[in-house]
């Protein structure tokens, strides 16, 4: 699900998503489904855009939510040496993803 689709389908089962600065927040009047509540999980980072968060926001979300599961010493990383570290990896593996590929 898109994070279009998961705004639009808080809203069709009358609840808002809000952007506020800590992050994103469910609003509803009654329970919204369990799987529904992933998915804006799932989704935060796109659905924090699509409200109009600028990108370093979204960004320092992530790494909030992704520092605790690290090593002691990455913890203490700046934010933009992880991002850096981050795109690294990411491009690491894509590199070899593609090297399987081609073999």
């Amino acid at each position: 699900m898109s994070a279009l689709e998961v705004i639009r389908r808080v809203e069709t089962l009358g609840g808002r998503v809000l952007l506020e600065p800590d992050g994103l927040r469910l609003q509803a009047t009654s329970p919204l489904p369990d799987d529904l509540i992933a998915a804006v999980g799932k989704e935060k980072v796109a659905i924090m855009l699509a409200l109009g968060a600028p990108l370093n926001t979204a960004i320092t979300s992530v790494l909030a939510e992704l520092r605790p599961h690290l090593p002691p010493a990455l913890r203490k990383l700046p934010d933009e040496r992880l991002i850096v570290l981050i795109n690294w990896s990411i491009m690491a593996a894509f590199d070899r993803a593609i090297m399987k590929v081609g073999r």
